[in-house]
Order: C-alpha cells, then sequence, then structure tokens
C-alpha cells in the first residue's frame, strides 16, 4: 500500500507542475484522475485479499525503492527549482507505469476459482422442470359445518 502512495503523490505533484507550464485543465484533471483511479483499486484489492500480500514481495518491494527514488527527485526538484526533475513528463509516466505494474501485481496475486467453484450452467429445460408450481396448496377439511 505505501508504493501506491508515494506512486500516486509523484505524479499528482508533477501533473500540478506541468499545469504551471502548459494551462490545460482537461490534461491535469486526467493527469490527476487516473493515478487516483489505479491507487484505489490497488488498495481494494489489498483489503478484499488481505492474505495475498506475501505473493509478489520481491517485486513490490523494488516498485517502492523506485517510487521512494520518483518521489525524491520531485522533490528535489521542487524544492530546489531543478528544471531537469521538475516538472517533467518522463517522471510522471514512470510513477505511472510503476502504479499500473502494481496494480497488476495486486490483480495477479487474486486467488483463482477451482472448477467446483464455479456455477455449473443449466439449461432452459432444466430450469422449466426445476422450477415447481405457483399454486397454493391448502387444507380441505371434512367436517360439512367448516365448510358453510
Amino acid at each position: 500500500m505505501p508504493t501506491s502512495v508515494i506512486l500516486v503523490a509523484t505524479a499528482i505533484i508533477q501533473a500540478l507542475g506541468m499545469y504551471k507550464w502548459t494551462g490545460d485543465s482537461m490534461v491535469v484533471s486526467g493527469q490527476i484522475f487516473f493515478p487516483i483511479l489505479f491507487a484505489l483499486m490497488a488498495f481494494y484489492l489489498v483489503f478484499r485479499n488481505p492474505e495475498t500480500g506475501s505473493r509478489f514481495s520481491n517485486a513490490h518491494i523494488v516498485l517502492l525503492g523506485l517510487g521512494v527514488i520518483l518521489l525524491v527527485a520531485t522533490l528535489a526538484g521542487t524544492v530546489a527549482s531543478i528544471f531537469w526533475l521538475y516538472p517533467q513528463v518522463f517522471i510522471y509516466y514512470t510513477a505511472f507505469l510503476l502504479l499500473v505494474i502494481e496494480l497488476g501485481l495486486r490483480i495477479a496475486a487474486l486467488p483463482k476459482k477451482t472448477p467446483s467453484e464455479k456455477p455449473r450452467k443449466v439449461s432452459k429445460r432444466e430450469q422449466r422442470r426445476n422450477r415447481g408450481s405457483n399454486l397454493v396448496a391448502s387444507v380441505k377439511s371434512t367436517d360439512k359445518n367448516e365448510t358453510k
């Protein structure tokens, strides 16, 4: 999870820096929306299946390290006004690509369904046969006084 947060922070900082130069609000809204969307999907998959966190742990550590490097480069470019580090399109897209890879690893870590867990397809004929009736059963009494 910290990988997604770091990569989203890097992408948003870079997108806001690029907005200062271009002024295109549609581009910056997409550049902010999609990293947040992918991070939210990764968070959902982590909370939905917490037992899959140990799969691909080495890849997640590598992605975390690369994300920290990108965030430090972005912050250094912001504070020191280094043009080669902030705002740069290649840093934004590198962070976004790493975020997509992180989400792909989360999806790949999901448990697979076995054939016994998959529902069996039922034919229309079998559905009609097993449907039953809509008729309501009622108790008929044998006493003549009760029927009047």
